[in-house]
């Protein structure tokens, strides 16, 4: 899980909400600003705690994407 992969973005678990979404890691200054936004409740969720927390899947690809 330790992969960056952002050609095909991430399912992604918000720890707060519950809920999935599917979003591309943000890339920020430091490696603590590198995560994801929730869409559903806006909490920034740290790339490496949803790493460990098993919290991310990759994005699997459509026949249209």
């Amino acid at each position: 899980m330790g992969e960056h992969q952002s050609s095909t973005g991430f399912e992604v678990e918000c720890p707060h909400c519950h809920k999935q979404f599917t979003a591309e890691a943000m890339e920020g200054s430091a490696a603590r600003y590198h995560g994801f936004k929730c869409p559903h409740c806006k909490l920034f969720v740290p790339y490496q705690r949803a790493a460990e927390r098993d919290l991310l899947g990759p994005h699997a690809l459509g026949p249209d994407e």
